[in-house]
């Protein structure tokens, strides 16, 4: 796996750690290297998890919407409920986000 320069994960939660692991071997099942490109530095939507440590976003920008889409699908399979994936225009956002009490 790769990491973006500037990209920080220093607040990273465990369950993001499983979820980078995870996206890892999808992208690798599909003879692709994943690149985190962000986690909680920068400006994200109103909303993101990404300060909390809970979100990383993916590079796609060089694959196909199918690819984009098989990938996405593989990932939502293998992480289960407590997370969301969103295909974004130029990435994946993958975010920890179990429902409330």
């Amino acid at each position: 796996m790769f990491i973006k320069p500037g990209v920080r994960l220093d607040n990273l939660t465990p369950q993001m750690v499983l979820a980078a692991l995870i996206v890892r071997e999808v992208f690798r099942a599909y003879m692709l290297e994943a690149t985190i490109t962000s986690g909680s530095e920068g400006t994200h939507k109103s909303g993101s998890l990404h300060s909390q440590g809970n979100a990383l976003d993916f590079r796609t920008h060089a694959l196909t919407p199918l690819k984009i889409e098989s990938l996405a699908a593989q990932i939502r399979d293998r992480l289960g409920n407590l997370y969301d994936v969103v295909i974004e225009p130029n990435h994946l956002h993958v975010e920890y986000d179990p429902p409330g009490p």
